[in-house]
């Protein structure tokens, strides 16, 4: 054999071995057989969550919790987790209803459930929108909550929520105990789940001082909250402007304040006082025939304004045929028109025979009411005006919260004269 031949024959041998070698590993050693990585046990970071989050579905739901229209980011959370993620958006991120129409960023408000589509180049979200699988309802004002079991009753349907509900007032996130029935509520949920609640009219605490003059008497806000007063009193009432009146004993005044959310609204019945005693020229419009009129008891002929000092009275109306009428009279203005009855009922009355009058099934019924400045149906200004309340519970000092306003009286009057 030449030598050439020799060097061919051993490189060959080398080859074969260099190959019997690689299948031998392959045999033996395979990335099935290397152990498995184990997972780190310290928490994500922040980037490291938003990157998970980003990779999410389409369908996954958030409840907003902050939006800073500024800097252009918008804070979320699970409906199931107490993480929070925060993502920022662009002019060119589609912000959509539930119904895929284009809306303001100003809905975007806390506590509202939306999907989130994908990021962009930037990591800016492409897409915000109200969650289509959520359901919203605005503006209640009749709920109750059982937290021992997690229970929020809207009307009558009861629905579950749990600890990871999410509760705000205004932007600011708060506890489901800081809620009041006095609140106006929205509520989001899925199916039977309460997702998120958000307080929309929420409610405020007026605090009496210096009430020794005015104990006995009554305070009331606008023409629907009704109280006596009692030592160093507090109200808590829904947040907004009242006109509060005060009137006891020839003494009272009005004043307009306002009522802050989550705030204490302090008033210093010496304001109210002013010079005294101070009377009120009442004119009273009764529109029954032969009706009597009392006040505390007394009968007082009414062809001529009455004059009364500021404070309370029982006034009473009696006629025959009729069921005897009773209110509360709050006076504290200068001068005040009181109706009772409707004029055109009066007439009819009058035209009406003697079968209906036999049977005393009518009910004199009116309220004291104003003729105000302004045309208005209630009193509030300081040249006329005048309130009511029901005098049930009067003599006990219960509180007469609800005033009936003119609209109610006369439909109550006229379905009692239909019957």
């Amino acid at each position: 054999m030449s030598k050439r031949f020799l060097q061919m024959i051993m490189t060959i041998s080398c080859m074969l071995l260099l190959c019997g070698c690689g299948a031998k590993t392959s045999g033996t050693i395979s990335m099935d057989q290397y152990p498995e990585a184990v997972p780190e046990t310290a928490e994500a970071s922040d980037d490291e969550m938003g990157d998970m989050e980003a990779a999410r579905t389409n369908d996954e739901i958030y409840v907003v919790i902050s939006i800073d229209t500024e800097k252009r980011l918008i804070g979320l959370a699970l409906p199931d987790s107490p993480r929070t993620v925060q993502y920022g958006y662009t002019q060119a991120t589609q912000i959509l209803d539930d119904h895929g129409q284009f809306m303001s960023t100003a809905k975007l408000v806390p506590g509202r459930v939306v999907t989130i589509g994908e990021l962009d180049d930037e990591a800016k979200l492409t897409t915000i929108q109200l969650a289509r699988s959520a359901w919203y309802q605005e503006n209640i004002t009749r709920f109750s909550v059982d937290p021992s079991i997690g229970m929020l009753v809207i009307g009558d349907t009861k629905y579950r929520y749990d600890e990871h509900l999410r509760v705000f007032s205004g932007d600011q996130e708060i506890s489901l105990e800081q809620v009041s029935e006095n609140d106006v509520i929205s509520v989001q949920g899925l199916d039977k789940q309460i997702l998120s609640v958000q307080v929309t009219t929420g409610h405020g605490t007026i605090a009496l001082t210096n009430t020794e003059l005015f104990e006995g008497g009554w305070i009331s806000l606008g023409t629907k909250i009704y109280a006596k007063v009692t030592p160093d009193m507090t109200l808590e009432v829904p947040e907004g402007t009242y006109e509060l009146s005060v009137a006891n004993d020839g003494y009272g005044d009005s004043k307009t304040i306002e009522v802050e959310r989550a705030q204490v609204t302090t008033v210093d019945l010496n304001e109210y006082k002013g010079e005294g005693p101070k009377t009120c020229l009442v004119t009273f419009e009764i529109h029954v025939q032969d009706a009597l009129l009392y006040i505390d008891g007394e009968p007082v002929e009414y062809d001529q304004p009455v004059e009364l000092r500021y404070g309370v009275y029982s006034l009473t109306v009696i006629a025959d045929g009729f069921e005897t009428w009773e209110r509360q009279l709050v006076i504290h203005s200068k001068e005040a028109t009181i109706q009772i009855g409707e004029p055109e009922l009066a007439q009819e009355d009058e035209q009406e025979d003697a079968q209906e009058s036999a049977d005393g099934s009518s009910l004199i019924s009116g309220s004291a009411v104003s003729e105000s400045t302004d045309d208005s149906e209630t009193v509030s200004s300081e040249e006329k005006g005048t309130s009511t309340a029901d005098a049930t519970g009067s003599s006990t000092g219960d509180y007469s919260d609800y005033l009936d306003t003119i609209a109610d009286l006369i439909k109550s009057l006229a379905d009692m004269k239909d019957e």
